[in-house]
Formats: C-alpha cells, sequence, structure tokens
C-alpha cells in the first residue's frame, strides 16, 4: 500500500475535563459525581477556585490549544495521515462523543493518549474502564492502541528540566544551594490490594534527577487533591512546605512533574494554596511553569503517536 494510500489513523487525547464558566461548575460536578447533584459547599469550593485561577468568570482550555499543536505537528509532518480529537472523562466533549466522531469519519483504527506521562494503577483502570464504555455505544467495532504512558520522553523531560531552571534562576539566582525542590503530583489511592509503589517510584526517581541537574540542596515529592475514602498518597503539599521551612530552608521551587497543560486543579495549588501557605511560613518560593505545548514536548508526542501506529493491524 502506498503512502498516500495509506488508512486514516485516528488520535484520541484524552484529559480529565474541566468548566471553561462559571456556568459550567454545576454541569462539570454532576458528570464528576456520575450524574449525582453537587453540594452547595462542592459548588461553592469549585466556583472560588476557578475565580482565582481565572480572574475572573471565565477561563480557557489549554488542553485545547495542546491538541491544536499536536494536530498541526502531525499534519505538517505526515499530511492527512492522522486526525486528532479530544476527548475528556468528565465534561464535553466526552471520550465517547470524540471515539464516534472519529468513527462516524469512518476511521477503524485508533491512538489513545493520555496527558498523562507518568501512570498510576488507578489512572490506567480509569482510561480503560472509560475507554470501554465508550467503545459499548459505537455503531461499529473500532481498534484501539493506548499508549499507557511516556515518562522519560525526552521533550517531556528536557521541557520541565528548563522550566524549573528558568524558575530557579528568577528564585536564588547563584545560591541555589539553599533551595529546596518539591516535586508535586496528583494524589491517588491506594491499598494493600492495589498499590501505587510504581506510580511513586516513578515520580520520586524524576524529583531526584530534577535535584541533581539543579544543583538544589535537597528535593521532596509532595501530592495534592486526595480526595474521597480510603487512604491516598501523601503527604500533602502544605504538610511538604511546612516540613522545608522546619528544615531550615528558606527557598522553595515547586517543581509539577506530571502536569502537561494548565488547569484549575493544579494551578490553584501552586499559585494560590502553595504560594499563600509558603508566605506564611517566611518562605521565598517560586513555581516552574507547566509544559503545555512547548515544541520540544509536541514533536516527541508526534514521534510516539507515529510510533504506535505499527502496531495497529491497519492491513485491512
Amino acid at each position: 500500500m502506498t503512502p498516500d494510500r495509506l488508512p486514516q489513523i485516528g488520535v484520541l487525547v484524552m484529559e480529565y475535563g474541566e468548566p471553561t464558566t462559571l456556568a459550567d461548575i454545576v454541569p462539570y460536578l454532576t458528570a464528576h459525581y456520575h450524574g449525582y447533584p453537587p453540594s452547595p459547599q462542592d459548588i461553592a469550593s469549585l466556583r472560588e477556585r476557578c475565580q482565582r485561577v481565572w480572574s475572573g468568570d471565565s477561563g480557557s482550555s489549554a488542553a485545547r490549544r495542546f491538541v491544536i499543536a499536536l494536530a498541526n505537528e502531525l499534519l505538517q509532518r505526515y499530511g492527512e495521515r492522522f486526525q486528532v480529537v479530544l476527548g475528556a472523562r468528565h465534561w464535553h466533549p466526552t471520550v465517547a462523543d470524540a471515539l464516534a466522531h472519529l468513527v462516524r469519519g469512518g476511521i477503524q483504527h485508533v491512538v489513545v493518549l493520555p496527558l498523562t506521562p507518568i501512570a498510576s494503577h488507578m489512572s490506567l483502570r480509569s482510561y480503560q474502564e472509560t475507554l470501554d464504555r465508550a467503545r459499548e455505544t459505537l455503531d461499529r467495532p473500532v481498534q484501539l492502541h493506548l499508549i499507557a504512558e511516556w515518562p522519560e520522553l525526552p521533550g517531556y523531560v528536557s521541557t520541565v528540566t528548563t522550566n524549573a531552571i528558568i524558575a530557579l534562576e528568577r528564585l536564588a539566582g547563584d545560591e541555589r544551594h539553599n533551595v529546596a525542590l518539591l516535586a508535586i503530583a496528583h494524589s491517588v489511592a491506594e491499598s494493600a490490594r492495589k498499590p501505587e509503589a510504581d506510580y511513586q517510584w516513578r515520580l520520586r526517581r524524576m524529583m531526584q534527577q530534577l535535584v541533581a541537574t539543579l544543583g538544589c540542596a535537597a528535593g521532596y515529592l509532595a501530592y495534592y487533591s486526595a480526595e474521597g475514602p480510603g487512604q491516598w498518597l501523601g503527604p500533602d503539599v502544605l504538610v511538604a512546605l511546612e516540613e522545608i521551612a522546619r528544615a531550615g530552608f528558606r527557598h522553595v521551587l515547586a517543581v509539577p512533574i506530571n502536569a502537561v497543560y494548565d488547569n484549575v486543579e493544579v494551578c490553584y495549588e501552586l499559585d494560590v494554596r502553595m504560594a499563600e501557605r509558603a508566605a506564611a511560613l517566611g518562605l521565598k518560593y517560586a513555581r516552574s511553569a507547566i509544559p503545555n505545548a512547548a515544541p520540544a514536548l509536541i514533536a516527541d508526542l508526534a514521534t510516539l503517536v507515529a510510533d504506535a501506529t505499527s502496531v495497529l493491524d491497519t492491513a485491512g
């Protein structure tokens, strides 16, 4: 089969989803709670977070900008070979709607790319369950290939490292040997039956690599957004800041090591919750930028997607 007659491949970029206006908050939370109405407290909490991050009543979708950049990169390299869509687990467009859109266009093979470089068992289960439910709604079968994670993708690692170096220079200049680096990631639930040791190990290894590369005095790993029943990974980011202050550090650099694009959840942690606690503790605080559609990251993800097509059965 000649290159110009290769069947088109779908690329489903999966995100969690979030509201982009205050009017979205109630329907978003209802979807997040699987149809159960949110409490007034939950509505007020998310409303306050959104307004603090947006500095107003609406925001924009960094995930959509990310997908546009990836689609453009693939288009420049491979022409019309790939069709890229965004699907959210808890908002619009849903994963089911995005997958149905691809199938209606005649696509039979789809590469699924979650925007999570380092996957936990909990997140992988959620991705697979979401895909399974979406598949059940389709009019005809489709072959899926899930890229489970990409923790060592050079474009991601280099972008996180570069952003951390820039923030460190702004924070401490030549005094980096007096800086504590605080790597943060989303918490997940775990149990003896469903441990998350691999997730923690990958996060800790990345934190240690950053400390060595940047020359910081110490490295800490902490988590945010522990919610729901059961045991969740810790310590919380605020507990870690208190530990850093007790250890005698006066400079702290926060680095989100598993966040790909700006969103309300992580930006609220970095720019409101952590910044305010650091100030109260007398810590000089800075945080590194989230990669978003950094050219090096987009380029390497395009290569990753193209390489993944080799496992798809396109002979028919």
